[in-house]
């Protein structure tokens, strides 16, 4: 049992809530627009298409242009939605355990993402109906592990970073919040989450 109270629990979406292989989503990209998945990664990532994505700097409809415009993407917009959105598969131990550590503290999302994703997240799944918000890069312009995205989270929960816990499956996120002081956990797999969700009273 910690010490310090632990007043709120911030958990990242991707391979903690929801799997997510971003190569095997290259590859139906790839394969729907008839490209070379290598050429389809060096567009977005390289030219830090994903990154001003996460950032807010454009959203759903402009990325749906560019795929049209600059991939030669040709479906509609229905199934450009089904096409980037449908790959998340749930981690239902990890989900659980969001739903019961919500039922003792305030329970929040921080994750990188942008608006096409959590759209589509919040409408098929239940997860983001128990946590009181969510932090999000695309709706703030700033994205882990940036400290000022942790900063901002404790802002919004209202509560030290001492009082925080955050949870991750990248290492450079988890020891970015870590810095900034809060109570940070790589996400490993479930068994060991819940061990330290115990160790930290949240469980």
């Amino acid at each position: 049992m910690s010490e310090t109270t632990i007043k709120a629990v911030f958990f990242d979406i991707g391979n903690v809530l929801l799997h997510f292989n971003p190569a095997e989503v290259l590859r139906e990209v790839a394969g729907a627009i008839g490209r070379h998945p290598i050429k389809v990664a060096r567009y977005l990532w390289t030219s830090n298409k994903i990154e001003a994505l996460e950032r807010g700097e454009f959203g759903t409809d402009e990325l749906f242009r560019l795929f049209q415009e600059e991939l030669g993407y040709d479906g509609t917009f229905a199934q450009f939605r089904k096409l980037w959105c449908d790959h998340f598969r749930p981690e239902r131990k990890t989900v659980s355990m969001l739903r019961a550590v919500s039922k003792r503290v305030d329970t929040y999302l921080l994750s990188n993402t942008h608006a096409l994703h959590y759209d589509y997240i919040k409408q098929h799944y239940a997860f983001p109906k128990h946590i009181r918000a969510a932090v999000l890069s695309h709706e703030l312009g700033m994205r882990k592990p940036e400290a000022r995205i942790f900063e901002a989270a404790l802002k919004i929960a209202k509560v030290s970073a001492e009082q925080a816990v955050f949870i991750d499956d990248l290492k450079p996120n988890v020891e970015a919040a870590r810095k900034v002081g809060f109570h940070a956990i790589l996400y490993k797999d479930p068994d060991d989450l819940r061990r330290r969700l115990v160790d930290l009273g949240v469980l």
